[in-house]
């Protein structure tokens, strides 16, 4: 197996690289643990150059993301309650406490992803009514066309 692909979803994790985001495939958008990470690397191991972008109302990057190729970008979400289960637990693993995982927090940092998803008319995909693999498949049909 060639590993460029995974070295690709890795240097691209998370926002850390920004630029040349057309040799990517795919580009994922959501909020901080909606599974962006996961995704990426699974669809990595499909010979897929992924990359994912953390939607934080403070970064401001809106203008930045118009740019970007609504033919592969899309949207990931998560009901509030799932993202706050798991940033309950990272705050727990990191033995910090702050508002990131108030419910408060979390509904405002979807509904500006959610402005973001509808601003750009990109797909939405709910990852807790599908898999990462059923995910990897629409992916994959759509910007195969």
């Amino acid at each position: 197996m060639d590993y460029k692909n995974i070295d690709f979803c890795h240097d691209y994790d998370d926002g850390k690289i920004l630029s040349d985001l057309n040799d990517a495939d795919v580009i994922l958008l959501g909020p901080s643990r909606v599974g962006k990470t996961p995704l990426s690397f699974y669809m990595g191991y499909f010979d897929l150059k992924v990359c994912n972008i953390p939607l934080v109302p403070e970064a401001n990057l809106t203008e930045m993301l118009k740019s970007l190729p609504r033919e592969k970008t899309f949207g990931l979400t998560r009901s509030v309650e799932s993202i706050r289960k798991h940033r309950l637990s990272r705050e727990e693993n990191l033995g910090i406490s702050s508002n990131y995982a108030t419910e408060e927090r979390i509904f405002d940092e979807l509904m500006y992803a959610h402005d973001i998803y509808k601003t750009l008319r990109i797909p939405v995909i709910d990852l807790d009514k599908m898999a990462i693999e059923e995910a990897t498949v629409f992916i994959s049909k759509r910007i195969s066309k």
